[in-house]
């Protein structure tokens, strides 16, 4: 706390300084379009870059990926304005997909009883 108190009001300003508008990177590029055309979304990297280029870093991170995609549709911290609707959509599709074609993962426990009897 004390270091708080100390800190120059030009610090505090300086971290908060807006950045410089990211960049569709090109590994996230081809991300993109390596996702069929009905799960692609057009949205969220346009007016969500960052997010975009974080998901398809840790796209092959299952775990990773999963808590992340998460994150972005639960509100955990509260307060939180959310997402427009139809980025919202995007991230949920996407993980629809995630869960259902690249992982797929059991939503009940019915999902579970039909896997272990493969």
């Amino acid at each position: 706390m004390v270091a708080l108190a100390q800190e120059s009001l030009e610090q505090v300003i300086a971290r908060r300084r807006p950045q410089p508008p990211e960049v569709l990177l090109s590994d996230t590029i081809r991300w993109l379009a390596a996702l069929p055309p009905d799960v692609r979304p057009t949205a969220l990297p346009t007016q969500f870059v960052r997010i975009a280029n974080a998901l398809a870093h840790i796209w092959s991170d299952h775990r990773r990926c999963l808590e992340y995609l998460e994150d972005l549709l639960i509100d955990r911290r509260g307060g939180r304005q959310g997402f427009p609707f139809d980025v919202a959509l995007e991230i949920a599709g996407l993980k629809d997909y995630y869960e259902t074609a690249i992982h797929p993962t059991a939503q009940t426990a019915w999902d579970l009883i039909v896997a272990t009897r493969r």
